[in-house]
């Protein structure tokens, strides 16, 4: 299978809300996790987190790199199907991001450092997980491209060192 990209911040497929994939689908979405997996751990593509959207297919399914910091290398990638953030801590962070589908373009972006979210896996179970930093990072990042918002759309405005940046 051929992963081809979703790209532009007016496309309509990513512009739209995905819908929940649904047990008697979980079969049809097999293979397409597999591949999103292999695609995110290839170093080749830059990537440590894709959206379902991003391959033309509005369905709420992530695969993405649990990683402590962006030289961690020994990182777990896996995929969720219908996650959703269940809880979020009160203290944000600021950190440069990027996407696959905005090519070229990077900006401060502000995220909450903490989650609890709740993601289906391969047995079609409910499991639970915390994340914090980087990780959580990615996971809300990529949420986001499942309710149609792109990073762009959550650039600042940051004032540092009596300089200002409009991001």
């Amino acid at each position: 299978m051929k992963i081809s990209i979703q790209t532009g911040k007016n496309n309509q497929i990513l512009r739209s809300v995905s819908e929940e994939i649904k047990l008697n689908e979980y079969k049809k979405f097999f293979l397409l996790w597999e591949e999103m997996v292999k695609f995110v751990k290839n170093p080749d593509n830059w990537g440590v987190w894709l959206a379902a959207p991003q391959l033309w297919i509005n369905k709420r399914l992530i695969s993405v790199s649990l990683i402590r910091n962006y030289d961690d290398d020994n990182f777990k990638t896996i995929y969720m199907i219908n996650p959703k953030i269940l809880e979020h801590s009160e203290s944000t962070e600021f950190d440069k991001e990027w996407c696959l589908s905005v090519p070229w373009e990077y900006w401060e972006v502000e995220r909450f450092s903490e989650i609890k979210l709740s993601y289906i896996w391969w047995n079609w179970k409910e499991n639970i997980l915390f994340l914090k930093w980087i990780s959580a990072r990615i996971v809300q990042h990529e949420i986001d491209h499942l309710d149609w918002v792109l990073f762009t759309d959550r650039t600042v405005e940051i004032k540092n060192n009596d300089k200002e940046h409009v991001l």
